[in-house]
């Protein structure tokens, strides 16, 4: 598997550079990146130092609101130079409404500003994104709060983490950002045009203020309408450096959870070339304790998970870079969390020209699964299209799903796209019965969407390595949606109603599946959202169709998000301190009526401190019979300690028996947890102490000493 992977690398990257296009100029601004000397003309990392001092560095101004299709309220300035090592930036941001700024420690948010077409910032912040090989390489973003506290992403590698520095100061009337962003972390770094965009977000009124922008774009980080930078000089080696990041790791626990034990392995990246490097693992360590996925949410699909582990999340943009619409459920070839911890595992990522290639090889105790995709961007960004291949080898098994996809975009409003994939193997006992295909597309804008996809699923269609909530059906599904906004001085800042439903056939009895929601939104100035829900879903199980719904109800949010994208409807991005209560009922399984409550609610504790509360409750009712009740209490504590350590404690606590089908959880009587985790990271070093694991349903009695240690490239690199 390893030389297949090296032969076509280097077959396809050889192809990529080739056939690699012109840049096209473009109708957006350009602006030229001064060249300056260091240490003499460098420009003060101070927030509060004078502007005066930047005045050798370029200035663009953000003129463009997105989130509102608007000329922006606020003045924003970005200025910006270079000394062939670092782009030094500096924002100038005035603000009438008051500063958000929670976060303090560094690496809080992961995955960029913008995740689904939601801005992730819980505070005021403003970002760089960078596409040094044009819209369809690798895009960086290094994004910060008026704290100086930063976060960072990049195509490149979901864990792109680079030290890199950033400084703020709230001054009157607003606030001021700096930043000396590394080129030797930007892989594809050039002298020449590179494309990229300035962005400022307002988190109480919903603000994304933009430099290079098309009045019909909702989404701040378009590639297709970023701005253009001259860069005069770039001081780079040929290669990026290689990477190694080696970890030792003791473990105290008790006999039943494994015992104690210490162990050490690394984790290496290799570049073969500017946008390409092999990389792998040796005896990797999963003792992943910092992401808590457990809950008593309720439903019929079989559960999905977040992928944590470092091997399969470095290369995770390339693959599953397929489109769906209207989808309810979750259907994929290549879904790592079903595939165990390897033993070891080999792997290559590159970007070339307009192409991308990614494939891994993880070898395990009497298994093999292999995974390779190669994707397609075009110059625009109107065209993708993939290729995606998966297969596993485990004993008595042996499964192969192949996966194609084409998608486009006009650049504004419209989108289509077209899957097709097929599932063979020891499971697959009909051919015929083992493939997929889906099609679709639709229509967005700042105030309308409207989308609808067809989708065909056989009965064996279920990859090994893959995810299938629902095989042997066939149907369609449809979605709209229509906002309206009201002037900034209105009680109301919007008012939102969106419809949705799907029918499916299966291959026996008639209707599998049918779902229908109607849902209405009102969004406050004051930073109140009250959502109003109605509505029903049905999935046959055996002969009988059975009622699953939870689509009636309401949910009420105090200091919620303020976005209005209606890619991410009804969902208003991300609050430091969210007050929330949801109630849901509906029919649940047979013969049973299911009401659900949520409550959450975070409080800040001092400057860096906060404390989240929730209280949650399932309780299934049937005609004959007793109840299915179930509680979910916990309680949190965070501390960001400074920008590189944070610390946090949590307690949950679950009783009760769940709702039937799939709720609950997997936990029946009563389920206690307790987790402790502290973070510190150094220049070249990590250190993890941990009690606990919040992954489980009762408290793992074991303590975790982790360290890292990273050699050569930055982490993520």
């Amino acid at each position: 598997m390893i030389r297949r992977i090296a032969v076509v690398s280097a077959a396809v990257l050889s192809a990529a550079t080739i056939a690699a296009p012109t840049k096209r100029g473009l109708a957006y601004p350009q602006l030229a990146v001064p060249q300056i000397a260091v240490p003499q003309s460098a420009p003060p990392l101070q927030p509060t130092a004078s502007g005066n001092a930047w005045s050798a560095a370029a200035a663009a101004p953000l003129k463009w609101d997105v989130g509102h299709a608007r000329p922006a309220d606020d003045a924003t300035t970005v200025h910006i130079a270079t000394d062939g090592k670092f782009l030094y930036v500096r924002f100038d941001a005035q603000q009438h409404e008051a500063l958000m700024a929670a976060q303090h420690s560094d690496d809080t948010v992961a995955g960029g500003s913008n995740i689904n077409g939601g801005i992730a910032w819980t505070d005021d912040a403003v970002w760089v994104d960078l596409w040094p090989t044009g819209p369809a390489g690798f895009q960086y973003q290094f994004e910060s709060n008026p704290n100086g506290a930063h976060n960072e992403a990049s195509t490149e590698n979901t864990a792109f983490a680079p030290q890199w520095e950033s400084h703020g100061a709230e001054i009157s009337g607003g606030y001021v950002v700096t930043m000396a962003i590394p080129l030797g972390v930007i892989h594809g770094a050039h002298p020449g045009t590179w494309r990229a965009q300035f962005v400022r977000y307002v988190r109480s009124t919903g603000a994304l203020n933009v430099w290079s922008y098309d009045e019909a774009q909702n989404n701040p980080d378009d590639p297709t309408h970023a701005g253009q930078l001259a860069m005069t000089l770039v001081a780079k080696p040929p290669l990026p450096r290689p990477r190694i990041g080696t970890y030792a790791l003791g473990e105290l626990a008790s006999a039943p959870a494994g015992g104690s034990t210490s162990r050490v392995g690394a984790d290496f990246s290799i570049p073969v070339a500017q946008t390409a490097a092999v990389f792998g693992t040796l005896h990797p360590d999963y003792s992943n304790v910092e992401i808590d996925q457990q809950t008593i949410a309720p439903s019929v699909y079989q559960r999905v998970y977040s992928e944590v582990r470092p091997f399969f999340t470095q290369a995770a943009p390339y693959y599953n870079t397929f489109n769906c619409d209207v989808c309810n459920g979750f259907r994929t070839t290549l879904y790592t969390p079903a595939i165990p911890t390897p033993a070891q595992g080999y792997a290559f990522e590159g970007r070339e020209g307009l192409f991308g290639l990614a494939a891994f090889d993880a070898i395990g105790d009497g298994r093999n699964d292999a995974a390779a995709a190669l994707d397609y961007t075009s110059d625009d960004n109107h065209w993708n299209a993939s290729l995606q291949q998966v297969v596993a080898n485990i004993p008595g098994v042996h499964d192969v799903a192949d996966e194609a996809g084409v998608s486009w975009f006009n650049g504004k409003y419209l989108s289509a796209y077209a899957d097709y994939a097929t599932d063979r193997g020891t499971n697959v006992l009909d051919p015929r019965q083992g493939n997929w295909l889906d099609f679709g597309g639709g229509f967005v804008s700042q105030q309308y969407a409207l989308f609808g996809s067809f989708r065909e699923v056989g009965t064996y269609f279920n990859p090994v390595d893959g995810f299938d909530s629902h095989p042997g059906i066939t149907g369609y599904g449809l979605y709209g949606a229509r906002v309206w906004t009201f002037a900034p001085k209105d009680f109301l800042s919007s008012i939102g109603v969106s419809g949705f439903l799907d029918r499916y056939q299966g291959p026996e009895y008639g209707q599998a599946q049918s779902d229908n929601q109607v849902l209405v939104d009102f969004l406050t100035k004051g930073t109140i959202d009250l959502q109003l829900y109605s509505g029903s879903d049905y999935w046959r199980f055996g002969t009988e169709l059975t009622p699953i719904s939870q689509n009636a109800g309401f949910s009420i949010t105090y200091h919620s998000g303020m976005q209005n994208n209606l890619n991410n409807f009804p969902t208003h991005g991300s609050s430091a301190t969210p007050t929330s209560i949801q109630w849901y009922t509906g029919n649940y399984g047979p013969g049973g009526r299911l009401d659900t409550w949520f409550r959450n609610s975070t409080i800040r504790v001092g400057n860096r401190g906060s404390l989240t509360l929730t209280l949650d409750d399932t309780a299934q009712y049937f005609h004959m019979g007793s109840a299915n009740i179930q509680w979910f209490e916990e309680i949190a504590y965070a501390y960001q300690i400074a920008p590189n350590s944070s610390f946090a404690i949590g307690v949950r606590h679950v009783i009760g028996y769940p709702p039937q089908p799939n709720g609950g959880g997997n936990c029946v009587g009563a389920c206690s947890n307790i987790s402790v985790a502290y973070h510190l990271r150094l220049r070249n070093t990590e250190f993890y102490l941990a009690y606990g694991n919040p992954n489980t349903l009762v408290t793992v009695p074991q303590t975790i000493f982790k360290i890292i240690f990273y050699a050569g490239g930055a982490k993520g690199t």
